[in-house]
């Protein structure tokens, strides 16, 4: 007797940890809120001026749009979503360069309720893209892959702007 319930201990732990991990990729709304990227965020260095705007359409997915600025010049423009596809959820960028309407998937690899880590192996720069919320007004984001033969990773603080 207290074996089988040692099991169903083991089996009950088992499935908490892992509902929130890649073996329920429909479970991730109940673990990361993806409503909290739903918004305008802001992100400034003394070189460029980035813009992210993110919003719900249905079914728990986010459409966005990424901006580069220098001075009064927009210098890269991105179409983002993420959604759930083939049972993953998965973050899409596609730049709009003219020449390309290649959209490269990112799937989630890992994730938390403030945390996202989406990942492509077979893409050149960034191999991972990360979703860092930090508050309900400051997130981080990384993109992270191979430079010059070493790991390089790109930070982008975020600010959420206040709607009016």
């Amino acid at each position: 007797m207290f074996f089988i319930k040692k099991i169903a201990i083991y089996v009950v732990l088992g499935l908490l940890l892992s509902a929130c991990g890649d073996s329920h990729p429909s479970a991730v709304a109940d673990c990361f809120d993806l409503n909290r990227l739903e918004g305008r965020w802001e992100f400034m260095d003394n070189k460029t001026y980035q813009i992210e705007e993110w919003d719900i359409v249905e079914n728990k997915q986010l459409r966005g749009t990424g901006f580069v600025l220098e001075g009064k010049d927009t210098t890269f423009i991105e179409f983002l979503s993420i959604k759930e596809e083939n049972g993953k959820l998965t973050y899409f960028a596609r730049p709009s360069d003219i020449l390309s309407k290649e959209v490269v998937p990112f799937v989630l690899e890992a994730e938390g309720k403030d945390k996202l880590v989406f990942s492509n192996n077979n893409n050149d720069f960034p191999k991972k893209i990360v979703y860092q919320l930090q508050s309900d007004s400051l997130m981080q984001v990384y993109i992270e892959g191979p430079r010059d033969g070493k790991t390089s990773r790109i930070v982008f603080d975020f600010v959420k702007q206040k709607t009016i």
